[in-house]
């Protein structure tokens, strides 16, 4: 029972991101606010997918990976639908979602696969650096996968409730192809620091 707490609450905080950055004209200062969603989840430990994607322990356990998603679908989800009740942000989810659903398969893959290597780079840094530095770089690492336009499942969970999308079948293909992008982005990180960890030894 904890578990799917602290993932439907990883899902209400990356939804909390995702609301203002709707509710920002400019992009910028919207994916800079939009950190406050994953830095929330990493002070008060909440369980966010793209969050363990990139560990080793939780890749080892598929079972858990996958009902950590399904938390986080539960509180994105109706986070969203709440805001879909406010008429800007559902008229700004509806206009982002629609084009997120004009991409071809592939890309939103490789976007995926980004957007986990940027939420990778943030989370191990937070774990490493100190002080001032452990948000900074949590700030420029969703920063830059907003900015670059990539997919985060669990944002765009949120994203297309907030929009209302009633293309059900559309709308969950589009989710499958992000969570493999998200997760062979987090396989990438990975082994990439195995690699890294191998040679400094």
């Amino acid at each position: 029972m904890n578990k799917l707490i602290r993932s439907v609450c990883a899902g209400a905080a990356i939804a909390l991101g995702g609301t203002v950055f709707l509710s920002c004209q400019d992009k910028v200062a919207g994916a800079c606010l939009f950190s406050l969603g994953l830095i929330s989840v990493l002070v008060f430990g909440f369980d966010l997918f793209t969050g363990k994607a990139c560990n080793e322990e939780f890749l080892k356990k598929p079972g858990t990976l996958a009902f950590i998603w399904l938390g986080n679908f539960i509180g994105a989800a109706l986070f969203g639908l709440m805001v879909s009740a406010r008429p800007a942000s559902y008229e700004a989810a509806a206009a982002l979602c629609g084009a997120k659903l004009d991409k071809p398969f592939y890309v939103i893959i490789i976007d995926g696969i980004i957007c986990e290597i940027c939420i990778a780079v943030a989370v191990t840094g937070y774990k490493k650096a100190e002080g001032f530095g452990k948000y900074l770089i949590v700030v420029f690492g969703v920063m830059v996968f907003i900015l670059c336009g990539s997919e985060h499942v669990v944002a765009d969970m949120f994203y297309f409730a907030a929009g209302r999308f009633d293309r059900i079948l559309e709308v969950m293909i589009f989710l499958l192809w992000t969570t493999l992008g998200n997760t062979a982005g987090g396989i990438i990180w990975w082994l990439a620091m195995k690699v890294c960890t191998r040679e400094k030894a």
